[in-house]
């Protein structure tokens, strides 16, 4: 039994490292990337056992990003290979200028993802998913391949959570907003930004989103809203947490980091409030590191050690 399913796109990062621009740059550091990805990373480091699944190229590109996973630990075995080419990710690492991203995913391996390549005994007999956005704007079949996660999930008892995650690069706001309220409802856990709830939602007014998500039989509805303090319902109970400041270096994959924390330290057995608080401090962690992904986060059983951060 796993205690985390979940699957996405995965992406080849590179990230510039002699300047602050892919302009000027002529050094990167090589990564991988991907929300879900992200978030299986840091649910591992948190010590859980993680099913994640993604769809790679057949090109080398391919063979190095899964060596990437392999080298923090997640199991690769089961990744899937196809025809198309793997997607990648160029980008400024914002030490002084804003943060561009460069992608290129049209018609990526990732993208291809489907509901016949969910392996569904894994995920009927798992503790958690998650799924998020992005997954459903990628493509028809990623996105039927979502709806068919939830399904499996919510029949055999599984553990539910979703992040907006919505990205104006991959669709329109009136398509994101179409596709996730018929699919959002019934789940453990829904999470974004304030802005993305009002896209989404579509109430200028923070509250009314909260409540009307909150009536889709949604048991937590968790809005952030960067550092400052984030507006929370959980059964029914209305409350407030404001995270910890930090110095940020690089905000991506911040927000992946606390959702996995969260959830994470709702597998492990955490009080809401408690794992909310310790999503705070993983996504602390990244954002006042660089890089995508949470290493400096470790963890037993999905709880953060005692000063749990390390470098």
């Amino acid at each position: 039994m796993a205690d985390l399913y979940t699957f996405g796109e995965s992406l080849a990062l590179f990230l510039t490292v002699d300047t602050d621009s892919v302009l000027t740059a002529d050094t990167y550091a090589f990564s991988a990337a991907g929300t879900e990805a992200n978030v299986a990373v840091a649910a591992h480091q948190l010590g859980l056992d993680i099913y994640f699944q993604t769809k790679l190229g057949p090109d080398q590109l391919g063979d190095a990003v899964a060596a990437k996973f392999a080298e923090v630990g997640l199991k690769t075995d089961h990744f899937l290979r196809c025809e198309n080419y793997t997607g990648a990710l160029v980008r400024n690492h914002g030490g002084t200028q804003p943060f561009v991203n460069t992608y290129l995913r049209r018609s990526s391996a990732g993208s291809t993802f489907s509901p016949a390549d969910l392996d569904e005994d894994i995920l009927a007999n798992s503790k958690w998913l998650h799924v998020t956005g992005i997954s459903v704007a990628i493509s028809e079949s990623s996105k039927e391949a979502v709806i068919r996660a939830i399904e499996i999930a919510r029949k055999n008892k599984v553990g539910i959570s979703f992040d907006l995650n919505f990205r104006k690069k991959l669709w329109s706001e009136q398509e994101a907003s179409a596709a996730l309220k018929s699919i959002i409802k019934d789940l453990d856990v829904v999470s974004g930004g304030v802005d993305e709830y009002e896209v989404i939602f579509g109430s200028k007014d923070p509250e009314e989103n909260l409540a009307t998500v909150a009536a889709l039989g949604i048991k937590t509805v968790i809005m952030t809203a960067g550092p400052e303090e984030m507006r929370i319902m959980h059964e029914g109970k209305r409350f407030n947490y404001t995270p910890a400041k930090v110095k940020l270096v690089d905000p991506v994959g911040s927000g992946d980091a606390f959702i996995s924390g969260t959830i994470s330290g709702l597998i492990g057995g955490l009080s809401i409030e408690d794992a909310i608080a310790q999503g705070s401090r993983c996504g602390a962690a990244v954002a006042a590191n660089r890089g995508d992904w949470a290493l400096m986060i470790t963890g037993e059983k999905g709880i953060l050690k005692s000063g749990g951060l390390n470098g």
